[in-house]
């Protein structure tokens, strides 16, 4: 079986001198547009209660460039997606999907996007738009389509990446007659249903000695001083590197889940109001849930498999995986206990896998009625709770 997605290249590159100073310049003007429109939005609206749409936007910005003639130096591509990218962030504060649009910072992190139109992809190489030379870049890997977007960032430790938006034909994979049911934890990422355990690595936690004294060395700096860029970018490397490990951990671990299960059951985890745990918000952020479901979400939609996504609210820890009896009261400090009905002996987490697993094929087999009878799904769950 295949199928036609979108997907994403990701590569470091390296710029020249002269790439790094053009590179500058777009992205001060991508900044600049961005920040402007933004807060001509926002006094519009206070002031006569009035939208701007994103064409009235983009008329405005040709009689901006008159007034600030250095924007016709970059890429007018750049500029409107700067212009589209406000306008979304607008469409997803009135969904409250997002909090209001905030105005972009020099010491953050850098981005401008191109369209098809404002490069060149000739013989593995690119050259943006006003730029002679191909970009450096590092090909850790190929890819097959025909590119149709790119976005370049420069991240606030210094590094350069480009990303490549491409369409390709994906396979999916070998059809596998297994399920599997996931409980996410802070002391192991997570556990099957069958007593896999995977161990959270940890990344921040590991590192939070160089990174205090990081915060310490840059608290002395004087603000605005080259010593205290020097210590701002010395920080930024090291979250970056602990970002990188994470990533790099949680592509393998959902790599590996899609590829040897047909169908995935998580539980629903409500991480943003979890984090405002002051005790536990620094492990929560660390372990990385909100990561892993996202990887696990469009992994399962390119390569054919399963991804079903229990109820926030369901019992899964305080329900007997072997009688469903559903105990009263359940602390958090009790890894195991013994089921009052049946006497079973349960341990915490890989219970708790077994019902998320058992509630997944619930609501999974009524909406898969052609699977039933060919890989053991149930409507009633009971392949997994007799």
């Amino acid at each position: 079986m295949y199928k036609i997605v979108e997907k994403a290249y990701r590569y470091r590159f390296y710029p020249t001198d002269d790439q790094k100073e053009y590179l500058a310049r777009t992205f001060g003007c991508c900044r600049f547009t961005y920040n402007y429109f933004l807060d001509l939005k926002t006094g519009l609206w206070k002031e006569e209660k009035k939208r701007v749409s994103y064409s009235e936007c983009s008329t405005l910005l040709r009689s901006l460039k008159h007034e600030y003639p250095w924007l016709k130096e970059v890429s007018s591509v750049c500029l409107q997606q700067s212009l589209r990218h406000l306008d979304k962030a607008f469409d997803r504060f009135f969904k409250r999907q997002a909090k209001y649009p905030k105005f972009k910072k020099r010491a953050y992190e850098q981005s401008a996007s191109y369209m098809k139109n404002s490069f060149t992809y000739v013989d593995g190489e690119i050259r943006l738009a006003k730029q002679k030379q191909p970009l450096g870049i590092r090909w850790s890997r190929r890819f097959t389509g025909t590119p149709n977007s790119l976005t370049v960032t420069r991240e606030s430790a210094g590094r350069y990446y480009i990303s490549i938006h491409v369409k390709e034909v994906v396979q999916a994979f070998p059809f596998k007659p297994r399920e599997v049911g996931l409980d996410l934890g802070l002391k192991d990422t997570i556990t099957t249903n069958t007593g896999e355990v995977v161990c959270n690595p940890r990344f921040l936690e590991k590192k939070q000695k160089t990174l205090r004294k990081g915060q310490k060395t840059l608290a002395r700096r004087k603000k605005g001083s080259n010593n205290y860029k020097k210590a701002r970018i010395a920080l930024a490397i090291a979250y970056a590197k602990i970002r990188d490990k994470r990533h790099d951990f949680l592509h393998k671990l959902s790599t590996k889940l899609v590829n040897e299960n047909q169908v995935i059951a998580i539980e629903s985890l409500t991480v943003k109001k979890m984090i405002q745990n002051k005790y536990l918000s620094r492990s929560i952020s660390d372990v990385g849930w909100t990561t892993l479901v996202r990887f696990l979400e469009y992994k399962c939609d390119w390569y054919g498999k399963d991804l079903v996504r229990v109820d926030t609210f369901f019992p899964s820890s305080k329900l007997c995986s072997h009688c469903g009896y559903k105990l009263e009261e359940l602390s958090l400090s009790t890894r195991q206990w013994k089921c009052p009905q049946c006497s079973e002996v349960h341990d915490r987490d890989k219970n708790a896998a077994k019902n998320v697993l058992a509630e997944g094929l619930k609501q999974f087999a009524p909406i898969n009625q052609s699977t039933v009878g060919r890989t053991g799904f149930y409507a009633c769950g009971a392949c997994v709770r007799p």
